[in-house]
């Protein structure tokens, strides 16, 4: 039965994610190994929708996500995420009294690892629009290490991944995955000790992702090269183009940004025009009602994803009324088309 609702909410959400973004791009993920357990790590800015592009995308196994345990308090979300294989992982904001319950998650995670499965993290342990790979928590360590100490003789893969967003809280976006070389963790244990190196390991890691995604150093004023990356109206989807342009290299290829004009602003206003009955309701009311800009993208989507396909069937329905049923059928094709044009080509 969960095996029906995962593929049934992994095509639909898929759907979704082709009506919602202009592009999407997955770099190297035919590299992902597929007979071995495999601890993917990435980089984390859009909040749910990380998680949710790559459940939707994924090939081979399918994966199991370590998610922030607050967004399963509602039972709508918690029914979602239970089906797409999602589980709570706690932190100390959660309460100090949740901890102790990370400690039966790493194990089941050892057992996930033991059954050959995939685990995707994210290891910075929190989310910010802000163009950099924040330090690295031992979440993911510890996850190591309780499955080497429950099972030894494990491979475990470790496989970095940047997430990059043209712009991750606007609408329509583009976005890419890129897949970095996975390694043995196992290189990593001491048998004798029973210990994981961490230090070298979190460096590996972090070394990986700030070249697989844009990164702007810490070092580095990331207002200012924001600015800076705007006004050159650059690519997101290419990091390596835009972290060498940050460390003194050519300035990257432009991106194919919004078209302005008057005949673009006038396309906007009639998508909104024509889907006033999703798009006031998610203007006036929905998007009042997110928590924070990370999870704008993400609420947005969800809300599309639930209200459009209503949307169409009951303009469909209220057409047939008044026309023939191929004229209502028509005329809602028509709109899904327009939509999806603007989507792709706006």
């Amino acid at each position: 039965m969960k095996g029906v609702l995962y593929s049934t909410l992994k095509r639909f959400i898929r759907i979704g994610f082709f009506c919602y973004f202009r592009e999407i791009r997955m770099h190297g993920i035919q590299g992902v190994p597929t007979d071995r357990p495999v601890l993917l790590l990435p980089n984390h800015q859009n909040a749910l929708l990380d998680a949710l592009l790559y459940a939707a995308l994924a090939r081979g196994r399918r994966p199991y996500f370590l998610t922030r345990s607050d967004v399963f308090r509602n039972p709508v979300m918690r029914w979602l995420f239970a089906g797409l294989r999602m589980m709570p992982i706690y932190r100390l904001r959660d309460g100090r009294d949740t901890l102790h319950r990370n400690q039966v998650v790493f194990r089941r995670c050892a057992a996930l690892f033991a059954r050959g499965e995939h685990i995707l993290l994210f290891p910075e342990a929190n989310h910010s629009l802000v163009r950099r790979v924040r330090p690295l928590s031992k979440g993911f360590t510890r996850i190591l290490s309780e499955s080497f100490q429950t099972y030894p003789r494990l491979d475990i893969q470790v496989l970095p991944v940047g997430v990059n967003y043209q712009e991750a809280d606007g609408f329509p976006d583009r976005v890419a995955f890129y897949f970095g070389t996975p390694f043995s963790a196992r290189q990593y244990w001491s048998a004798h000790t029973e210990e994981l190196a961490i230090a070298p390991l979190k460096k590996r890691v972090f070394d990986s992702m700030t070249q697989l995604t844009v990164h702007i150093p810490p070092e580095e004023d990331s207002t200012f090269w924001e600015a800076r990356l705007e006004q050159e109206e650059v690519d997101y989807l290419d990091p390596s183009g835009i972290n060498a342009f940050i460390a003194g290299g050519p300035v990257p290829v432009p991106s194919l940004r919004k078209r302005a004009g008057m005949a673009c602003r006038s396309w906007e206003m009639v998508f909104r025009l024509l889907n006033a009955p999703v798009w006031l309701p998610w203007c006036r009311i929905v998007a009042k009602m997110v928590p924070e800009p990370e999870f704008m993208s993400t609420f947005r989507f969800l809300f599309f994803l639930l209200a459009f396909p209503l949307y169409y069937l009951l303009l469909w329905l209220v057409l047939i009324l008044l026309w023939a049923p191929a004229g209502a059928t028509v005329t809602v094709l028509g709109l899904f088309l327009h939509n999806l044009a603007y989507v792709k080509f706006r």
